[in-house]
């Protein structure tokens, strides 16, 4: 049980771990874009990218060139969905890039992207292992209950009947025991925890008994069951051996007649 919540811990953990790796992979392909907007020659749906991108930068720089310290909240929001802006073109510029043979600038993505890789494979494996161990787990717990399945019924049963006349009878039961219900009178302990004895105490032994003579009973039950299928068996085996040796024998005796007739009419 507790391999299995380890395996669930760490599978977990390793989850959270995933989560901040492909965000680190989002980072590092939007600098792999940026580096590839701001370098070398460009063309196709790259050049395109990069005006776009030298656009919008201009455009920010100007806004937060004008504003300065005192910007608005609808400025600061304008500054934001620009930066958001030019980040995805730059996310897009670097998922280009990936597509577009090797030049090294991309090994960041390809090491962050193998750690991602080998965190995943160690998490199924991580899932793997606790989905085995919860099947050993339920395995051995129903191997345990199975068989006390009727103690454990009728303990759960005692309890609740037990329980109830308990509670509702409270003052009876330590009446029948020469003790008082209230604060006067005699009591085993205090009036407290005599009615606690009575409303708890006595519904567990009642449930214990019940559990005892329950599985007591099935046991018997059991061994009665098993014997009658032992005597079933065994004169199934007996009458299986008698026609046996009837059918043999009545061979035997067709032959034995056979073989006279057979001589005389040579």
């Amino acid at each position: 049980m507790i391999e299995h919540l380890v395996a669930r811990f760490e599978a977990a953990r390793l989850g959270l771990h995933q989560r901040n790796l492909r965000q680190r992979e989002e980072a590092a392909i939007a600098r792999l874009g940026e580096k590839t907007l701001t370098g070398g020659v460009r063309s196709g749906r790259l050049a395109s990218l990069a005006a776009e991108a030298t656009a919008v930068r201009g455009r920010l720089q100007a806004m937060m060139a004008g504003q300065g310290t005192s910007a608005s909240a609808a400025s600061r929001q304008r500054i934001e969905t620009l930066e958001q802006k030019l980040y995805q073109i730059h996310l897009t510029a670097g998922r280009l890039a990936l597509a577009l043979p090797p030049t090294g600038a991309e090994d960041e993505v390809h090491t962050i992207r193998a750690e991602l890789a080998n965190a995943e494979n160690e998490r199924d494996r991580l899932r793997g292992e606790g989905h085995r161990l919860a099947q050993e787990t339920w395995t051995q717990v129903r191997s345990w209950i199975t068989p006390r399945t009727p103690a454990l019924t009728a303990m759960l049963l005692g309890w609740w009947i037990a329980r109830g006349l308990a509670v509702s009878h409270t003052g009876a039961i330590l009446s029948a025991f020469g003790l008082s219900a209230t604060r006067r009178g005699a009591h085993l302990v205090s009036a407290t925890t005599d009615t606690f004895l009575v409303q708890y105490g006595l519904p567990l032994a009642v449930a214990a008994l019940s559990a005892y003579l329950a599985q007591r009973l099935a046991e018997r039950v059991r061994a009665a069951v098993e014997t009658v299928r032992e005597r079933s068996n065994q004169a199934t085996r007996v009458a299986g051996e008698a026609r046996l040796a009837a059918a043999a024998e009545a061979r035997d005796t067709r032959e034995a007649r056979a073989r006279p007739a057979a001589r005389k009419s040579r």
